[in-house]
């Protein structure tokens, strides 16, 4: 039930410009009006004076606490814990939303809620000066104070994506992604003038020099002699004005710019609408408001790529980007704008679309209140679901593809929140960002043996992140021993569902076989009994024979793996994806080349591509140049994925050779068969559930060089057979490897499980509702 009586809590409110209050201002209007709630508001008394209690015109009380001292523009009072309790008490409010960064106050309003729900609204990223000290203080309150004020929160409200990317620590897997909205009917459309006229709307103070207005003067000093009339109006006002305007007069450009001091309401409107673009070559911010107003007034926007302005802005889209501090891009992208009319319509519209679809103040606030609803009835909380891996991208394989695909199914489904940890494969440290949305912790890996990472520190770190991240469900990987082991393990009362990727890994080496066979024999065994839900990536996965254990197969996103030209047209180019490692020889990369030498005289215009890098590709290349066909293989290493998409369209053929169970599935082959290649694989481990042997591909024994280059041959010169092997192997993709549908499986399982008082006994139930249909 949504609470009907609200505290907004803010270190500033208006009559104070900037765009925390503007946004605190925004949201208790829209809440009061649009949704019906009792709003109180409270924040500090601006400098000299009186605290108390006034009614705001809008309708609501407004609490200003007394604020005597102020560091570096940071208000600070005593006894605020204890005024903003006596508030809450006597307007019988029932939630407390606090907004931050400014030190203390949100602090002090956490502790004043006592067992009251509270939400925390986070504004901007790192509180850093430049200078040693200030952020010495800003880093130690970060890792305390705000520390504990987050972890008191129910729900996080950010105001951007950038900032849990610059504050993973505090954010990363909690928050809910709120911007600064607008109310279209304040900030009128009309179109762009003709006129080469530049608006710049910001804080003038010394201590937002960081917006950036002296590199923008500079860059009309070089515009003037292009546009003879182009003029700057600079609207705001502070400390900082006196220098700013004798700054124009040294440049000699002060007839080009007029400073038109504080700016509100219509006033404020009426400049956007007359400038023909709004330029902030601001070098931080996180979501200035002032972009969102001018791109509601249909105005262009020229700025920067920092924070989280890229969120908004796209470049050429909606706007242009330049670097922070590059006056000669500044100018040279305002120039564009001024100099092209249709352009500028062209960003002005797409601006005013986006807002109109995305920010505006009525779409805000109802996604406030549903974080308030959440907040108040934990029952409505979403469910995090933590997908840890051993390995993740930008590493490229079959699982660490599988494992994004259910991380980015899970954040986009809005009853849930994804979080991903896995190793780190750049040394000992960890490090947590923000990748697509989804808060990744890489943990820091001490060593690699056989291409599977290895911490001892990683049971304390496991246990360590799942509260922090406070994860409901564990969704374990593994085909190796290691950290998904380790997951399943750490995971205690939450339930933990292991998907398990691999058939034996058993490799031909003694050695390294009498350690893998003792793992699987007496180690995975208990793993499995520990999860609440076993999933198997394919038929030859060791979970898949377990009592109710699902299948539940790697797919391709059909929409991007589109077919290319027919199979019988294309160059006769045989293609190899994978992973060229020492650790992975039941790639079969060597019998592929051996195949090649072998139909390589008869055809001569045929050529082998293998993409992938790896400690092994040196010794490929050796034995290619043995076989004396080194000139017609082409080692491409690890390559961008449009390229490599580009490579199954165009590619007459795919190959996998895989010669044990540990070719689980080969997700590959899907791909490939998705753009209407057609494959080649050998009969090992799940490839012949992927190939319909003469029906999807072709099916070649293990190890055969001899019948690999007939397979191989048999395709490239039989156009019939190729086009119809593409057909059939696109229509198989769609119809069974979707990722949606089997993303939908997984969303459908985590709904299902609840932590017990053990952490066990689910299992049962789960993988029993499972076989009778339930996932299926």
């Amino acid at each position: 039930m949504t609470p009907r009586a609200v505290l907004l809590a803010a270190p500033y409110f208006p009559p104070a410009l900037g765009g925390l209050e503007q946004y605190v201002w925004n949201l208790a209007r829209s809440l009061r009006s649009r949704h019906g709630l009792r709003v109180v508001v409270a924040t500090t008394a601006p400098r000299g004076t009186r605290g108390g209690r006034y009614d705001h015109p809008e309708g609501f009380p407004v609490y200003r606490l007394p604020a005597p001292l102020r560091v570096s523009h940071t208000p600070l009072g005593l006894h605020w814990r204890s005024r903003l309790h006596d508030v809450i008490e006597r307007e019988g409010v029932e939630l407390v939303n606090a907004h931050a960064p400014v030190p203390l106050f949100a602090d002090a309003a956490a502790q004043a809620c006592g067992d009251l729900p509270f939400v925390l609204t986070y504004h901007t990223g790192r509180m850093r000066k430049g200078r040693f000290l200030p952020d010495l203080v800003c880093a130690a309150y970060e890792r305390t104070m705000l520390a504990r004020t987050a972890g008191r929160a129910q729900e996080i409200v950010c105001s951007s994506d950038y900032i849990p990317g610059d504050l993973p620590e505090l954010f990363a897997g909690r928050y809910t992604t709120i911007s600064p909205g607008v109310e279209l009917e304040s900030f009128p459309t009309s179109p762009v003038p003709d006129a080469p006229r530049i608006v710049f709307v910001g804080s003038l103070e010394r201590s937002a020099a960081y917006k950036g207005l002296p590199d923008l003067l500079r860059a009309i000093r070089q515009l003037a002699g292009e546009f003879p009339d182009v003029h700057l109006d600079v609207v705001g006002d502070g400390s900082g004005a006196a220098g700013h305007a004798a700054l124009a007069d040294q440049l000699g450009i002060s007839r080009h710019v007029t400073f038109r001091g504080r700016v509100e309401g219509a006033d404020l409107a009426s400049a956007y609408r007359d400038a023909r673009v709004l330029a902030l070559p601001t070098h931080f911010d996180s979501f200035p408001c002032v972009l969102v107003e001018a791109m509601a007034c249909g105005r262009p926007v020229v700025t920067t790529r920092v924070g989280g302005i890229p969120w908004l802005v796209k470049d050429g889209g909606n706007g242009l980007l330049v670097p922070p501090g590059d006056g000669e891009r500044l100018a040279e992208a305002l120039g564009s704008v001024l100099g092209d009319h249709a352009m500028a319509q062209r960003l002005g519209s797409a601006g005013r679309e986006y807002v109109a679809r995305e920010l505006t103040w009525d779409r805000q606030s109802d996604r406030t209140v549903e974080v308030f609803d959440r907040a108040a009835d934990p029952g409505r909380r979403a469910r995090t679901v933590a997908i840890i891996a051993p390995n993740f991208p930008p590493r490229r394989g079959g699982v660490e593809h599988y494992a994004h695909r259910v991380a980015q199914a899970v954040a986009a489904d809005p009853g849930m929140r994804a979080a991903v940890i896995t190793a780190s494969t750049t040394g000992w440290r960890t490090s947590v960002g923000v990748e697509d949305g989804v808060p990744v912790v890489r943990l820091g890996t001490w060593v690699r043996h056989l291409n599977t990472p290895v911490s001892p520190l990683w049971p304390l770190q496991l246990r360590r992140w799942l509260r922090r991240l406070r994860v409901d469900v564990v969704h374990a990987h593994a085909p190796a021993p290691g950290l998904g082991d380790l997951a399943v393990a750490c995971s205690g009362r939450r339930p933990a569902v292991m998907t398990y990727h691999a058939g034996s890994m058993l490799q031909g080496h003694k050695d390294v076989d009498l350690l893998v066979r003792a793992y699987e024999r007496y180690a995975l065994p208990r793993v499995f009994a520990r999860a609440d839900a076993l999933v198997a990536s394919s038929p030859v996965s060791l979970a898949f024979d377990r009592p109710g254990a699902l299948e539940i197969t790697p797919g391709v996103d059909v929409e991007r793996f589109t077919p290319g030209p027919k199979a019988s047209t294309r160059p006769r180019t045989i293609l190899f994806v994978g992973r060229l490692d020492r650790a992975s020889p039941w790639k079969g990369v060597d019998v592929l080349l051996r195949a090649f030498a072998v139909l390589a005289p008869e055809l001569p215009e045929a050529r082998l591509r293998l993409v992938g890098g790896g400690d092994a590709a040196a010794d490929h290349a050796a034995l290619a140049e043995h076989l004396g066909i080194t000139d017609r293989v082409e080692f491409t290493g690890s390559v961008p994925g449009e390229v490599l998409l580009d490579a199954m369209r165009n590619a007459a053929v795919l190959v996998l050779p895989s010669l044990t169970a540990a070719e689980s599935f080969g997700m590959v082959l899907v791909e490939a068969m998705a753009c209407a290649t057609p494959v080649v694989g050998s009969d090992a481990g799940g490839i012949p559930y992927v190939i319909t042997d003469h029906v999807t591909g072709l099916i070649v024994p293990r190890s055969d060089p001899h019948a690999l280059a007939a397979a191989c041959t048999r395709v490239l010169r039989d156009g019939d057979l190729a086009d119809r092997l593409g057909a059939a192997g696109r229509q198989r993709a769609v119809q069974r490897y979707a990722w949606p549908a089997l993303t939908d499986r997984y969303l459908d399982l985590f709904r299902s499980l609840h932590p017990t008082p053990t952490g066990r006994g689910l299992r049962q139930r789960s993988l029993a509702d499972a076989s009778s249909g339930a996932f299926s």
